[in-house]
């Protein structure tokens, strides 16, 4: 079961109040627009929140308050718990002045540092600071750590990435246009101050989702008509009669139209993007041209997180795009006193997680308790009330948390070999001569409930029964398992594989669990532009060498972190395509062969448990 652990308290919430607002005037002369929340009690620390998403909402129907407020129970649990509040407009975003040159620019870092710097100011202030958020806010926090701020003791990165290239913006090499595109146009409407018009796009989104559900009888009339192309600008208007959009500093609505226009300079993240390939190119943001997209990625500033000391609360889930990754890369390379790994069943943001063979449910974990006593240990010197282990995770099918002292655990690598007949097997190949071809349209696609769609709405990345869109892939499966099988750390794939006529290729791999009535689970997968196969992979444009038509070359990568049971009876699948058009950029049609010969025994390895 999705719970809590046993020893930690739900959080006693504050009621609802209302914040101060202000401005903040950066060393520039940026005006940043915050929010701030007092502690009820004596001198408290205080938690800041800096976010691209609107630090709070101006509404014309009240009720509307927290319905599209991700943090409205997380701020009452702090508030209830002592703490003070910030909420910040990132500078270029919401009522803030400036413009926004790219996601977490040094500015933007040094801006949460000045923000700081005013916060231990206060009389209700006990000198220290945390910082949380999901998402971008949760890459904001992790940012300011890396200002080495002495009054930040503690943050929290949850459902976040930690390397912009390998994590969201180029999985394996490969350009994620649809969210690059679908991000840049969400970003766009609130730099304009239609929120309304953003929230019509999730919504959307959304809608197109609830169609492709599996249970969709009888909910097909409600999604129905959000699903349909157009919907956005019918349902915009109907938001906008209960928001305005970001609320102004003190009702300052002219310096807020100023910030506005301000807003207009801002950066287009998928025009950068559709402008670069390789880690190293310049040219993504024509405001900081010489700069690369490692310059606002957290991992490259790996060195002054660990000098900072300040401890890193990862958070993520199975299906929260790449980000498990994240979170545990960032783990296990800032190993902070304090830090802690958080890994469980729940696409982007928590809120729903993952049912295996079933439809994505509302979450029942409370991150909210999880995250007081986190800040309580390191922010109020409280010792925390559960077992001290950094590490928890949950397995899948078996519906269990585990814990331990680091991660992966412990496994052993078990290989099974691509074989003739679609199967995979124990043994390796003796064959000579034995392929297998498919012919990539460029049509194949995993649809409008997966992980990659979860990063931009609240869809579940839950992929119904993916039978039909196998038979349109290659694949290959084991005998039913004589016995349950636990997968818990990164499967691989080693394939050897050529192509006809062509220079480069896209590789994506499925692992699926097969029900013994023929249900076909997603479990995860990974993805490789076959231009990076050399390693060590840098994704350097030094790094990226052409393919030889016809001549075989080993294609070996990872596939993204999960823990899984396979159980007595089920199958373990092994599913390839050559494009992912729902997600990722594709390529000209081509054809690929996979080659499952003694000299070339291309197989699926998974770390097993038990």
């Amino acid at each position: 079961m999705d719970t809590h652990w046993d020893r930690i308290p739900p959080p006693r919430l504050a009621p609802v109040v209302e914040p101060r607002s202000l401005y903040l005037t950066m060393r520039d002369g940026t005006r940043i627009a915050i929010d701030v929340y007092e502690p009820s009690g004596p001198r408290a620390p205080a938690i800041v929140r800096q976010t691209r998403y609107l630090r709070s909402l101006s509404l014309r129907v009240q009720a509307l308050r927290t319905a599209f407020d991700l943090y409205a129970r997380t701020r009452r649990a702090f508030l209830g718990a002592g703490y003070a509040w910030v909420d910040v407009d990132v500078r270029g975003t919401g009522a803030s002045t400036g413009s926004w040159p790219c996601p977490w620019s040094r500015d933007e870092v040094l801006d949460g540092a000045e923000v700081v710097d005013w916060i231990v100011r206060q009389p209700w202030s006990n000198g220290l600071v945390g910082s949380l958020g999901i998402s971008y806010d949760g890459t904001a926090a992790e940012m300011l750590a890396t200002a080495e701020h002495r009054a930040v003791r503690a943050v929290a990165p949850m459902f976040s990435l930690y390397d912009v290239y390998t994590d969201v913006a180029f999985p394996g090499g490969i350009q994620l246009t649809w969210f690059t595109e679908r991000w840049s146009r969400y970003n766009a409407a609130l730099d304009r101050n239609a929120y309304h018009e953003a929230m019509a796009g999730s919504l959307h989104l959304i809608g197109r989702a609830g169609v492709a559900s599996p249970a969709r009888r009888g909910l097909e009339r409600l999604f129905a008509p959000l699903a349909r192309e157009g919907w956005d600008g019918v349902l915009a208007p109907i938001l906008a009669a209960g928001v305005r959009g970001v609320r102004p500093v003190d009702n300052d609505r002219a310096l807020l139209q100023q910030a506005i226009r301000e807003h207009a300079a801002n950066v287009d993240i998928h025009a950068g993007a559709l402008a670069i390939a390789h880690r190293d190119q310049r040219g993504l943001s024509p405001v900081m041209p010489e700069e690369t997209i490692d310059y606002f990625s957290p991992h490259h500033y790996r060195e002054q997180a660990i000098a900072s000391g300040t401890a890193m609360y990862s958070m993520s889930g199975w299906r929260d795009g790449a980000y498990q990754r994240s979170a545990i890369t960032r783990f296990n390379e800032v190993r902070t006193p304090g830090s802690r790994l958080l890994l469980g069943p729940w696409v982007h943001s928590g809120r729903l997680r993952i049912v295996p063979f079933g439809v994505a449910q509302p979450t029942g974990f409370d991150f909210d308790a999880e995250l007081v006593a986190f800040f309580d240990e390191h922010l109020w010197e409280r010792p925390r009330p559960d077992v001290a282990v950094p590490v928890r995770w949950y397995t899948m099918v078996e519906e269990r948390w585990k814990s331990g002292t680091s991660w992966p655990p412990p496994a052993r690598e078990t290989s099974f070999h691509l074989a003739s007949e679609r199967r995979l097997l124990a043994e390796a190949p003796r064959d000579e001569a034995a392929s297998d071809v498919f012919h990539e349209s460029g049509e194949s696609g995993t649809g409008e409930r997966s992980r990659w769609r979860s990063l931009i709405s609240l869809v579940p990345g839950d992929y119904p029964d993916r039978r039909a869109r196998d038979e349109r892939l290659v694949y290959w499966e084991t005998p039913p398992l004589e016995r349950a099988l636990e997968v818990t750390g990164e499967p691989s794939v080693v394939l050897h594989m050529s192509w006809d006529d062509a220079s480069d290729g896209h590789v994506f791999a499925y692992l699926e669990d097969v029900a013994p009535d023929g249900r076909v689970a997603y479990v995860t997968e990974g993805e490789l532009r076959a231009l990076y196969r050399d390693t060590p992979r840098t994704f350097m444009q030094a790094n990226a060498r052409p393919l030889r038509a016809g001549a075989i070359e080993e294609i070996a990568f990872s596939l993204l972190p999960v823990s899984w049971l396979f159980e007595r009876g089920h199958r373990i699948r092994l599913a390839l395509a050559g494009a992912d058009r729902d997600h990722f950029a594709v390529l000209a049609p081509r054809t690929f062969r996979v080659h499952r010969t003694r000299a070339h025994p291309s197989r699926l390895v998974v770390p097993a448990i038990g």
